[in-house]
């Protein structure tokens, strides 16, 4: 996921961990151009930071697994490289832990998970002077039988209902920071007149809320004019509180997560006209509930990444007239696959992790017969081999083809990049 020209992916190997115990500047192991994740040692700037570095991974450290959950993003365009992502899980990150980001001026983006830390802990943030980014959430802990959890969901994390949670207090004392575009909350206890802080941020763009939207809410919303995108979820998201939105007429990102969805909520996101961009992800969606879902005719992009959805239902979805639609994680196998050809204005489709199609898929030829698409995705597919050489090299017409973690070897790799010159192959 591209955010901003900052790529923001979960990595931390114990390996780059002990380089920095052990090289000096003088001693590098480095590549050339530096380590874009895990603690990069030519990025330190003082023992201060290389100490606050240190403690923050081994807050990280979960017994029994491999390496730590702390993240760690540098920017390696600048000399020395500079960190401008973190990202800290779990219990053993405490108030203190986060007040060491005074040693990390470059920090642009600060995402936390179901720490310790309250309110006090997060008005450290307030010396970051180029911070743009500040994520509060719950743990991801999505999981799927057969399919193993996605990148950067962590079903072993114990859930934690007593863990301290920070509370609108924080929109206040984030107040100063006017460099802030996107804040995710939704694991902050937020009331709707704590919303009336969210003017003081001309940049925000991007927002996730974990509160009901009302017509006090909606009016704070309207208050920020750059504010284009909302997430909401981790609850049942009613008719009502859509319709509600429907007179925001700058809206045009909608991202309903883990969300409990009526057969009625589904037919109100008809009433978001302006919205052209709709994520309704771990929903728990089927095949017979698409019949419900309504777009508006604006709604171009829809993502239903893991969601239960076999392929019958998809027939409902050709009304929209989509130009992207993401399937990541469903149930769409080879016996379902031609039910996608009914949706002939889908010029980018996503069925990566749809790990119920194999070679035989492919081979089929169906996907073939969607002339229309430009791009797509058979990311995670590990049924797909190069068996299916012959027939993946039919898709010359796409722009670009997303084939990682698929068994296509790199040999195989090289003949489609030969094959298909005009069709860049991501693997």
């Amino acid at each position: 996921m591209m955010k901003n020209g900052i790529l923001i992916v979960l990595a931390m190997s114990l390996a780059a961990f002990m380089a920095v115990g052990a090289d000096t500047p003088e001693k590098k192991t480095l590549p050339k151009g530096g380590n874009q994740f895990g603690i990069n040692p030519e990025g330190i700037t003082s023992p201060e930071m290389r100490d606050a570095l240190t403690r923050m991974h081994e807050a990280g450290v979960v017994e029994g697994r491999r390496g730590s959950l702390t993240f760690f993003r540098w920017a390696t365009d600048a000399q020395p490289p500079k960190l401008a992502h973190l990202g800290l899980w779990g219990p053993k990150i405490t108030n203190e832990l986060l007040a060491l980001t005074s040693t990390m001026p470059d920090l642009e983006h600060v995402s936390l998970y179901e720490t310790t830390i309250d309110d006090k802990g997060v008005a450290a943030l307030t010396k970051l002077a180029k911070l743009r980014t500040v994520s509060v959430l719950p743990i991801t802990r999505y999981e799927k039988t057969g399919f193993g959890p996605p990148q950067w969901s962590y079903p072993f994390m114990a859930l934690r209902a007593d863990h301290p949670r920070i509370t609108g207090k924080v929109l206040g004392d984030l107040g100063s920071v006017k460099t802030l575009e996107h804040l995710d909350l939704l694991d902050v206890q937020l009331k709707s007149s704590d919303l009336d802080a969210l003017s003081a941020w001309p940049k925000l763009s991007e927002l996730s809320l974990p509160n009901v939207i009302d017509a006090e809410t909606l009016k704070h919303l309207q208050a920020c004019r750059k504010l284009t995108s909302l997430t909401l979820g981790y609850r049942a998201i009613t008719a009502d509180e859509l319709k509600t939105l429907s007179s925001w007429k700058s809206l045009k990102k909608l991202t309903l997560v883990h969300a409990q969805l009526s057969d009625e909520s589904l037919r109100a996101l008809s009433n978001l006209e302006t919205v052209d961009e709709l994520h309704l992800l771990d929903c728990g969606l089927k095949d017979d509930r698409l019949e419900h879902l309504r777009g508006s005719p604006k709604l171009t992009y829809l993502a239903l990444e893991r969601n239960e959805i076999d392929g019958p239902g998809l027939e409902h979805l050709a009304k929209l007239k989509l130009t992207k639609l993401g399937l990541e994680f469903n149930n769409i196998s080879d016996k379902t696959l031609h039910h996608l050809l009914q949706l002939t204005s889908v010029e980018d489709l996503a069925l990566s992790y749809c790990r119920g199609v194999t070679d035989q898929g492919i081979q089929s030829g169906t996907l073939q017969k969607m002339i229309h698409l430009k791009r797509l995705g058979l990311r995670g597919l590990t049924q797909v081999t190069d068996a299916t050489l012959d027939d993946l090299v039919k898709f010359s017409h796409l722009d670009h083809i997303t084939i990682r973690e698929t068994k296509i070897s790199l040999d195989g790799v090289e003949r489609m990049k030969k094959t298909m010159p005009k069709t860049v192959v991501f693997k």
